[in-house]
């Protein structure tokens, strides 16, 4: 997996540096949605008094580069490309459809976690005000750049 600039211009995600003077590197994209590091997006949260509470989420997540034996090529888990998201977001409606569809452990084909990704994203909902439809789109743009990073498809 490439870096997040890289990976972020593979997708073709529209984005610019939010917050210039800021020591992370937090990019705001087209859809509003804010995205970086695990690292940086977590210490972007924990000083920014509107994002106190919201969490990094692992676009693709760390179990899946392990299910698609590609973690020991990925980033470290806090250099892996992450989205800002309100908790109830993250834990309530993303987390929970894909350890229903694609559980922990479990054997899936990459098009079977493509279609827990795009199921899981269809419920974010316009939680920054980019549109339902552009947010869904900027996230599995994502999930496949990475996995044809991987020429898993």
């Amino acid at each position: 997996m490439a870096n997040t600039i890289a990976l972020l211009d593979s997708a073709g995600v529209i984005r610019e540096r939010f917050g210039p003077a800021s020591p992370w590197l937090v990019h705001v994209t087209a859809g509003n949605q804010l995205m970086g590091t695990h690292r940086d997006l977590t210490a972007f949260a924990k000083r920014s008094p509107d994002y106190r509470g919201w969490q990094s989420h692992h676009i693709v997540e760390c179990h899946d580069l392990v299910r698609l034996n590609i973690a020991t090529q990925s980033p470290e888990r806090d250099d892996q490309l992450c989205v800002l998201l309100p908790a109830e977001a993250h834990l309530g409606r993303i987390n929970s459809i894909l350890r229903n569809q694609a559980p922990i452990g479990g054997v899936l084909s990459v098009q079977a976690l493509l279609a827990a990704y795009s199921d899981a994203y269809a419920t974010v909902g316009d939680y920054c005000g980019g549109g339902e439809r552009k947010i869904r789109r900027e996230l599995l743009d994502i999930v496949r750049a990475t996995f044809r990073s991987f020429q898993l498809i």
